[in-house]
């Protein structure tokens, strides 16, 4: 079991992740505010972080780089040229199939033979 962040200003794609999830047996927390989700993430850092590009008060690189080494950082966005210095372990472009999302969950589990 994984735990899993998924962070968009969008609060239908933060309903749907759940529900994606829903008989999963990750552990889904969505937010679709940057400050509640950056507190949270420092707290109780999960395996995997999906993080929208255009938030409402910040760029998702910045919410990222505030954010623990050790959660993948997976960005989503509907820019196709985004202009980041920041390292992402994975880009999915918007709109995305809901099985990219299932594919980036367990090829990023795979990375380090973790098994979620």
């Amino acid at each position: 079991m994984s735990s899993i962040v998924y962070l968009d200003d969008e609060v239908a794609l933060t309903k749907i992740f759940e529900l994606y999830f829903e008989d999963s047996h990750h552990e889904i927390k969505t937010f679709t505010n940057e400050v509640e989700a950056i507190n949270y993430c420092n707290k109780m850092p999960p395996d995997i972080l999906f993080i929208d590009y255009r938030l409402e008060t910040m760029k998702g690189d910045i919410v990222a780089e505030q954010l623990p080494d050790s959660i993948y950082k997976v960005l989503v966005t509907g820019d196709i040229k985004v202009a980041t210095n920041f390292k992402f372990d994975l880009i999915l472009n918007k709109p995305f199939k809901w099985a990219e999302i299932a594919n980036a969950v367990k090829g990023l589990s795979q990375k380090n033979n973790y098994r979620f």
